[in-house]
């Protein structure tokens, strides 16, 4: 799921790479804190490339996260929504030697993406969802976003 939002996403930008008089207007929906439990142990951080091709990540799954969110965040093959850090490839370094559930604030971002499609007279809009939070001293991240349906040229503001 998350490589086919991946190619959404680099679709939606190649389309507006080509299209010289688009520009993206990004507008933030939301923005919300919450405090999540998160499982800080072998059973729930892990380094895997599900959903990210040959890139390995360490990941911490998080069931809660599907409570607050709109969009998945759950990758193929994963039994929960999860986030990822690019800052370290070690699960030792998040682990700490000190397996435990912690709560951390999760910050939930909703944006909406808009371009003019002018050759068409319409407006092409994406909902994107962040997802971030430092976890451990790591800071943790995830994206989905999907097409919304499209809209006239004269909306796309």
């Amino acid at each position: 799921m998350k490589l086919a939002n991946t190619f959404l996403g680099l679709g939606f930008l190649l389309a507006v790479s080509f299209n010289a008089n688009a520009k993206i207007t990004e507008t933030v929906i939301s923005e919300r804190t919450f405090s999540l439990p998160v499982d800080i142990s072998k059973a729930k951080v892990r380094k895997t490339n599900a959903g990210y091709g040959e890139l390995y990540l360490v990941k911490v799954l998080i069931p809660e996260l599907a409570a607050v969110t709109v969009l998945n965040h759950r990758n193929g093959g994963e039994n929960a929504p999860c986030m990822a850090t690019y800052e370290t490839t070690s699960i030792e370094d998040v682990i700490q030697n000190n397996p435990a559930t912690e709560h951390y604030d999760i910050t939930v971002t909703q944006t909406k993406l808009a371009y003019p499609d002018w050759e068409n007279t319409k407006c092409i809009v994406h909902l994107q969802e962040n997802v971030s939070a430092k976890i451990r001293g790591y800071n943790f991240v995830h994206s989905a976003s999907t097409p919304l349906q499209e809209r006239h040229i004269d909306d796309c503001k």
